[in-house]
């Protein structure tokens, strides 16, 4: 596949981190929301609330560095 040329070689990929971080904090909610407090649903929405809002910054983090470096 060939690189969109318009875009320059200065371009850079970026990641999304907001999605991940929810995904990966909802599994691991759901972990502890079995041992602590014995109820899946809790667990899994306490952890993508604090996956996603953790996600969110790391991405924000991310796209203030690149944005800084131009």
């Amino acid at each position: 596949m060939e690189q969109n040329s318009s875009k320059g070689e200065n371009s850079r990929k970026t990641v999304d981190t907001t999605g991940t971080g929810l995904a990966i904090g909802a599994a691991i909610g759901m972990i502890f929301g079995l041992m602590l407090f014995e109820n899946l649903a809790w667990g899994c929405v306490i952890g993508a609330a604090l996956g996603l809002l953790i996600g969110a910054a790391i991405d924000s983090q991310g796209r203030r560095k690149i944005d800084s470096d131009e």
